[in-house]
């Protein structure tokens, strides 16, 4: 599970709508920093589900041997966890500065089309806080279930409960991918509608 990255772009004007280009511009460089922490951590989430998948498909001999994969699952769920800490601290700080208030104050100035497009693009820029913030309530929780899961593959494993935590985890890793999903979705639609704010502020984009 990744996530998009915010499109950036450059502009040639000096209307004061230019100061609101650099605050946005100035944030989504700052909130690209989390795009390759992100990327790594996504690669150790297909590492975890398919080294997860092996042993669940094994028999109940080989969850008996398997100490070497859940010696491997632990180191890579507290890798995925430090890495999630990452994130959040990059894009929370890109989070924090966006002064949503001083930029609302700004874009009332501008003119009625500039002023529609930035206050939507605003709202927009909320919504992908929000879906972060839930993204990360629901991997943490997935975080959680494997680790139940993973204590139960024992060298006396009760496949009873390895069965009901499977499906808790099944059920917590798809609602984290599609917390995670929401939050691209809405990265695309905010970088939509970046430019379009841009051409009716009067801002020259290149």
């Amino acid at each position: 599970m990744t996530g998009l990255s915010i499109l950036l772009l450059s502009a040639c004007s000096t209307d004061p709508a230019s100061s609101i280009y650099d605050r946005l511009e100035e944030q989504a460089q700052l909130e690209q920093k989390a795009v390759p922490i992100a990327e790594q951590r996504t690669r150790q989430d297909e590492v975890s589900v398919n080294t997860y998948q092996a042993v669940l498909e094994a028999g109940a001999d080989d969850i008996k041997r398997a100490q070497n994969e859940r010696d491997e699952l632990s180191a890579l769920n507290q890798e995925r966890v430090d890495l999630l800490k990452q994130e959040q601290k990059v894009r929370s700080r890109a989070f924090e500065e966006f002064d949503r208030q001083e930029l609302a104050d700004e874009i009332a100035t501008l003119p009625a089309a500039a002023k529609k497009e930035g206050t939507a693009l605003l709202d927009i820029f909320d919504q992908r806080k929000k879906a972060f913030n839930t993204f990360l309530k629901r991997y943490e929780a997935a975080i959680a279930s494997e680790k139940k899961v993973l204590s139960y593959l024992t060298e006396k494993p009760n496949f009873v409960k390895i069965d009901e935590a499977t499906a808790d985890l099944n059920r917590t890793s798809r609602q984290a991918t599609d917390a995670l999903k929401t939050f691209n979705q809405l990265t695309v639609r905010y970088n939509e509608l970046k430019p379009t704010f841009y051409d009716k502020a009067g801002l020259n984009i290149k």
